[in-house]
């Protein structure tokens, strides 16, 4: 017999699993961190950029549609029951940017360098084309997933989306 799937999951449409919250840098595995986080909110409280909020459940989620995460480790320094852990992790997520060229603008011919600018990481880049605009190549393996490219952009071509698959 198959594995149950909960009333949320049935809910959401997700009836393998598989769609977990983006969750605040360096959080452990989504089931401990269910366990281990006391919904004490310090992490939303002390994040400069306020892209830590209230989720489901009041587990905090990540939210790039107010900025970009500048990977301060404030969160981490103030989650007392270590849901949020840099011990194990070598890198702060598996969150990664990707770009529909279905609604992306550059495909359909209109100049635009929203996501190209505010990429620290230079992970998103504008190969000059001839006889043509430049559209934005994506480096996945560059991107550190810090979201400055979702906010910006003007036709929410953008999503950002956890890269663990199981």
């Amino acid at each position: 017999m198959g594995a149950q799937v909960s009333r949320m999951q049935f809910l959401r449409g997700d009836f393998k699993g598989k769609e977990i919250p983006l969750r605040p840098p360096w959080a452990i595995d989504e089931a401990l961190f269910l366990e281990t986080c006391t919904h004490c909110d310090k992490c939303i409280s002390r994040c400069p950029t306020h892209i830590i909020k209230q989720g489901r459940g009041q587990f905090p989620i990540v939210d790039f549609s107010s900025g970009e995460c500048i990977f301060c480790e404030q969160c981490v320094d103030i989650c007392e029951p270590h849901a949020l852990n840099k011990t194990d992790k070598k890198t702060p997520w598996s969150i990664k940017a990707s770009i529909n060229e279905d609604v992306c603008i550059t495909f359909q011919g209109v100049e635009c360098r929203s996501c190209y600018d505010p990429c620290d990481d230079r992970a998103i880049k504008m190969p000059p084309r001839l006889g043509g605009i430049s559209i934005p190549v994506l480096d996945t393996d560059g991107c550190s997933g810090c979201g400055a490219c979702f906010s910006v952009c003007p036709v929410q071509a953008i999503s950002m989306n956890s890269t663990i698959t199981g």
